[in-house]
């Protein structure tokens, strides 16, 4: 059903692209090594990832990137885990993987003896497909030394990643900069873009008519203006108001999802310096170039930010998809993250 809240499991429940669908699938009929799924948050990143891993009939491996601390010897440790057991694993909490019990990782000190060994092992174990959520979330460089490492030595191996474009695709990718582990590499990239005005609406329309519940045209164009093309958000609109029957629908979304934007705010800036400066940026990127929005910025906070702090602030933004670029303009990328924004000092 389209309006149910928690990631989609099966193709039939997960609107709309099908080329993304199909260009996933075909890639990894072809055998290709790293698969980069990328996208804003809340486009269904996680949902296409859940359909594919379902799908996947091969020995498979799933790993949330926000619990992974040290790449080289987790991911790799999981895999080894996997090969082991012959068995699928999902790993969501850290506690889960057992990393103590190898002591292995390609970045500790260890007897070649157990290296060699332990990529034996993957390498005879037959086809393990590498499923990796929140891609960004992770060390970039660590994961980059691990794929590319998996890329060159262990041809078996197959990573799958989901992760905003910036930080997937320049950080742990390494498109622009030669000396990146990955620089060179083949990569297949696939973008889940937001849903655009009509597709929204046919998603909407085709999720009441699913329920057998009724809402008025109004409603829909209200709430693809609130909600923009989001489908995450979108989805819950439709759970609020075709399931729960919530007449005060998307006034409660907006509270929901403006407390969920803002919770995923506050702890990105707990890690952060420069708090007013990211607040002011989150204000202000509504469709100007970067001299506009410095000069806005200067402005709000009433000095203007050097020029190379400005620019670290506002690529961490992006990097994390609070913030994305098109055409040589800054948008808020997320419309309940300015308004979570403006509830933070």
């Amino acid at each position: 059903m389209y309006f149910t809240l928690e990631p989609k499991s099966e193709k039939k429940d997960f609107f709309n692209y099908d080329f993304e669908y199909a260009s996933i699938k075909n890639a990894l009929r072809e055998h290709e090594r790293i698969i980069a799924i990328i996208g804003v948050r809340r486009v269904g990143k996680t949902s296409m990832m859940n359909v594919i891993y379902n799908e996947t009939k091969t020995m498979k491996l799933w790993l949330d990137g926000r619990i992974v601390s040290d790449p080289k010897r987790e991911v790799f440790s999981a895999i080894y885990e996997v090969a082991s057991s012959g068995k699928s694993m999902i790993f969501g909490k850290i506690e889960s993987l057992n990393v103590s019990a190898f002591g292995l990782g390609i970045g500790v000190k260890v007897e070649q003896k157990g290296t060699v060994e332990m990529e034996r092992k993957i390498t005879s174990s037959g086809s393990i497909k590498v499923f990796i959520d929140e891609a960004q979330r992770m060390d970039p460089l660590k994961l980059a030394e691990v794929l590319s490492y998996f890329y060159d030595r262990v041809k078996n191996v197959s990573f799958i990643l989901s992760g905003s474009e910036v930080g997937l695709v320049e950080d742990i990718l390494g498109e622009t900069d030669a000396e990146h582990p990955l620089y060179g590499r083949h990569i297949v990239k696939i973008k889940i873009k937001r849903l655009d005005q009509n597709r929204a609406m046919e998603f909407l329309s085709a999720g009441f008519s699913e329920i057998d519940g009724s809402i008025t045209q109004d409603e829909i164009n209200e709430a693809i203006s609130e909600l923009d093309g989001l489908i995450g958000w979108l989805t819950l609109f439709g759970h609020e108001r075709g399931v729960l029957k919530n007449k005060n629908a998307l006034n409660r979304t907006v509270e929901i999802a403006k407390s969920i934007a803002g919770s995923e705010l506050v702890h990105f800036l707990k890690k952060s310096k420069n708090r007013r400066l990211y607040l002011s940026l989150l204000h202000n990127a509504n469709g100007v170039g970067w001299k506009e929005l410095r000069l806005m910025c200067g402005r709000e906070l009433g000095k203007l930010p050097g020029t190379s702090t400005f620019s670290f602030v506002l690529e961490r933004l992006k990097d994390h998809s609070f913030i994305e670029k098109r055409n040589e303009e800054y948008y808020v990328a997320d419309p309940l993250i300015f308004k979570a924004s403006l509830s933070l000092q």
